[in-house]
């Protein structure tokens, strides 16, 4: 597929004014039909839990089964509270638990971590 859209022309697709989805499109669609696949099983079909997914092998510092409860309430609409003032959600990020929270290259925190 990425030799297809290079052939069509893509050229620096990670610049918005550059990108064409449907060159993309298209090229999903002559290089994946022949093995049964379409652009919207990689993209928009509902993933099942226990689904190996592509960054798996990464490791963001959140436990797998917390990423899918969370999943589960963005789909329901439901709100969780600021951890930073109620009981722990466990989600594995804390700097309790080691983590080293990384601040962008203007040096600035733009939350507060903690509670003043």
């Amino acid at each position: 597929m990425l030799e297809r859209v290079w052939r069509d022309g893509g050229r620096f697709d990670g610049w918005s004014e550059h990108f064409s989805y449907e060159r993309w499109a298209s090229a999903a669609e002559q290089e994946l039909a022949p093995y049964g696949l379409d652009l919207a099983w990689f993209t928009t079909r509902e993933r099942a839990e226990f689904e190996v997914l592509p960054w798996d092998h990464l490791d963001s510092g959140l436990d797998k089964e917390w990423l899918w409860s969370d999943w589960q309430d963005a789909l329901a609409e439901q709100d969780l509270d600021d951890c930073r003032w109620i009981p722990c959600f466990d989600c594995g990020v804390c700097p309790q638990l080691g983590t080293e929270i990384q601040v962008g290259p203007t040096g600035r925190k733009l939350l507060p971590l903690f509670p003043s």
